[in-house]
Order: structure tokens, then sequence, then C-alpha cells
């Protein structure tokens, strides 16, 4: 349909309103604003297949190079934006007295949060997220809310055969690497807090500081993604990014027990935010170069799916191990090797690049002739 800034809008001002709800969060409240946060984790998923849906026609009309350039900068910017709001309200916390107090601190950041969201969203969608066309037209008898999504269910049964059997080089490579790769990344946070806390020995404000650390490398990793992409191409630079992620996480688990000095760990979180900042550019582009015009909602929902569908195998993996008493480091082993997986997928099922972008219809963002493309797949 036409209504996917509709959609974008939707979900954000509800999402925002949760979070004005959350300011209320304590101890006697905690339930209800758990079933809210699962909620508001719906709202959140649903934003960003809507935004993801933008990529690809950004790609398309500003090339491929210029691209790399811009998912560095939303990378680099979003990483940024965040490290300034864990210093505000750490600093905030501490000017008014209550860093030592969980829930007040809670309920300034969620303030804060909803503060910012509702200016951001706002100016964001109202200005600069245009209205976008049908991809296709509806049959007709098909126009009421039920048929719509009736026909959109069908609608997306038929893609996913179409990723299997006509999208071979690419795409289906891609969101089938992005089930290993993003499981990996999401459980990094979490599985770091435990590792820190009961091997390296830091404490909470330790652990904050680390993470403070991690944004702050990603920063310089956001303009190192267009770097590598322009040298190799985003298949490629992707597959390299992935590897040295898994060779920091595996060299800070197997060294940082034995580290003479605890901080030495900040180290470790700087080279993890690096290649952080390098991995999420890389991969918008990759999906922005292989996903078919006409398709960019829907399939940007497939990529969310997967992104997620396998998040609580490495976590599960982690405390499994950790229960039965192998040390944690095999499981932030465990952890990482689903990062190194997911590379593997991509260098054995991928085609070339330029096979890759003739088969998406989007071979102009690099350049090429279509007919040299097709000479070279014959």
């Amino acid at each position: 349909t036409s209504y996917r800034r509709f959609t974008g809008i939707l979900f954000s001002v509800v999402f925002t309103l949760i979070q004005i709800i959350q300011i209320s969060i304590g101890p006697k409240t905690w339930f209800p604003m758990a079933i809210l946060q699962s909620i508001g984790g719906f709202c959140f998923a649903g934003m960003i297949m809507t935004s993801l849906a933008y990529l690809p026609e950004i790609c398309e009309a500003v090339g491929q190079e210029k691209h790399s350039k811009y998912t560095a900068r939303f990378t680099a910017k979003q990483f940024t934006v965040q490290a300034l709001f864990l210093m505000l309200v750490g600093g905030l916390s501490y000017a008014f007295g209550i860093s030592n107090n969980s829930t007040y601190t809670a309920r300034l950041a969620m303030g804060l949060n909803a503060f910012c969201i509702a200016i951001l969203f706002g100016g964001g969608w109202h200005k600069y997220m245009p209205s976008r066309p049908a991809s296709r037209s509806l049959p007709e008898g098909k126009q009421n809310c039920t048929s719509v999504v009736m026909y959109g269910l069908k609608q997306n049964f038929r893609t996913a055969k179409s990723i299997y059997r006509q999208y071979k080089k690419g795409l289906k490579w891609f969101l089938l690497a992005e089930v290993f790769a993003q499981s990996s990344v999401g459980a990094l946070t979490t599985l770091s807090v435990v590792y820190l806390h009961d091997v390296v020995g830091l404490n909470t404000t330790d652990v904050n500081f680390f993470f403070l650390v991690v944004l702050l490398g990603t920063i310089p990793g956001a303009s190192l993604a267009p770097i590598v992409t322009k040298r190799s191409n985003p298949n490629v630079a992707w597959q390299i990014s992935m590897v040295c992620l898994f060779i920091t996480i595996v060299t800070g688990a197997f060294t940082l027990g034995d580290a003479p000095n605890k901080y030495l760990s900040f180290i470790w979180g700087y080279f993890v935010g690096l290649n952080l900042g390098w991995f999420y550019p890389t991969e918008n582009l990759f999906f922005s170069c292989v996903l078919p015009k006409g398709s960019e909602a829907e399939i940007a929902g497939f990529r969310v799916i997967s992104s997620m569908i396998l998040s609580w195998l490495p976590p599960l993996l982690f405390s499994l191990m950790v229960s039965h008493g192998i040390d944690p480091k095999w499981g932030m082993l465990a952890m990482a090797g689903f990062d190194i997986f997911a590379a593997f997928l991509l260098a054995v099922g991928t085609g070339k690049w330029e096979d890759i972008l003739l088969e998406s219809g989007r071979n102009e963002v690099q350049g090429v002739d279509i007919q040299d493309a097709q000479d070279v797949i014959q």
C-alpha cells in the first residue's frame, strides 16, 4: 500500500507514549512496565522495518559509493548520540544526587528519552521521510483492511519462495547470514556484562564506562566502513568485519581473565566498538544493494525477522555452558562463532558482486552496464 510513512509514524507515536508511561517505573510497577516494554519492542521493530525500506531507494538515487558514506554517517551519528545520552544521564544523576538510586536514575533516563525522541521522531517523520507510492496494485475487490492483510500474507509466502528460487546469489544468503550475525552481535552486550563482572572483575560503574568506550570506538569504525567497501565491495567488506569482530571477541575472552590490570578491558572495548562501527553500515549498504525493486518494505520485514529469529540461542548456549561449570570464555567463543559462520555462509554462497547487483535489478547503483553483466552470467 501507500501507507509506509503512516505506518512508521503510527509505530513511533505508540513507542513514544510507552516511553512516557514508563517514567513511572518502580518496584511496584515493574510487571506492567515489562509488558509495555514488550509492546515497545514490537513497535521498535516496526519502526526499524519501515526505516530500512528507504535505504535501497537512497542507494538507487545516489549510487553505491556515496551511499556507503551515508550509511557510515548514519551509524556514526547513532552511536555518538548514544554516547552523549549515556554521559548526560550519568552527569545529571550525579548532579541530582540520585546516581546510587537505580529507580530514580531509570525515571530520569526515561524522561529524557521521551523528550528527545518526541522531538527527533516528530521532526524526522514530518520533514525528512517522504510518503511513497504503493509498490503494486491490489486486485479488484481486495481494497478493504481484511483483504489487504490476507493478500499481504499470501504475498509474503510468494516472496519467501522467490527469494529461495530466484535470488540465489545475494539476497538469500544475506538473510541467512543476518540470522547468525545479528544473533551474535545482539547477544554481545548482555553476555559481555556477565563476562566483565564475573571474570574480569569490573563493578557496575566500570561496566558503564566500558560501554561508553565501546560507543566511542564505533565512531572511527563507521569511518572505516566506506574505505574497506570502496577497495572491495559491500559483501567482502561485511565478511571481513565479521571475521575481525570474531578475532576481537575471542582475543579479549581468552586474555582478559588473566590480565594484570582489569582496566585493560577498556582497550578491548574500544576495538569491539571499532568493529561494530564497521559492521553496521556495511550491513545496511549490502542490504540496500541486494533488495529487489518494488519490495523494499516487504523484504525489510524479512530482514527484521531474520535478525531476531535466533537471538535467543547465543545467550542460551552461554548460560548452559556456565551453569555446567565451563569457563565463560568458551561461552564467549560460542557466541562469536555465530559471526564467523555468517561470514562463511556469504563466502561460499554468494556470487560475484556484479551478478548480485544484476540479480536484484540494482546494477546501476555501481554503474555496471546491464549487457556486460548479462555476458558475465552467460
